[in-house]
């Protein structure tokens, strides 16, 4: 089941959000949901990120809490110039024990369906 969430715009932002309507060929609703969705994305994106280059989390961990693809965050860390934590050899080994069991784990995932 879905909400309805309303908000205030002035007059100059709807006839913006109204141009790119036309352009995108949508109606308001639903540009305003894209719109959203891809805010709060970016949101986790970010926030994950920052727990990454903190070294509070492994890369595996920020890709899933900002529940995007491995690749996915890679990119954005890269687009973004967030450079990864110094890490010891052992806890190199250990994120390489974690990402092994992560794909471990999507790989019983796709032979299951």
């Amino acid at each position: 089941m879905t909400n309805v969430i309303s908000t205030r715009l002035d007059e100059k932002e709807i006839e913006e959000l109204n141009k790119i309507c036309e352009k995108e060929k949508v109606d308001r609703s639903t540009l305003i949901r894209k719109f959203l969705l891809i805010q709060m994305k970016e949101y986790r994106m970010k926030n994950a990120a920052e727990k990454y280059r903190k070294g509070i989390i492994s890369l595996a961990e920020a890709a899933t809490m900002a529940k995007v693809s491995l690749y996915e965050m890679m990119e954005y860390l890269d687009r973004e110039r967030i450079q990864s934590p110094s890490l010891t050899k052992e806890e190199m080994e250990l994120e390489l024990k974690k990402s092994e069991k992560l794909f471990e784990k999507l790989e019983t995932r796709k032979n299951k369906i």
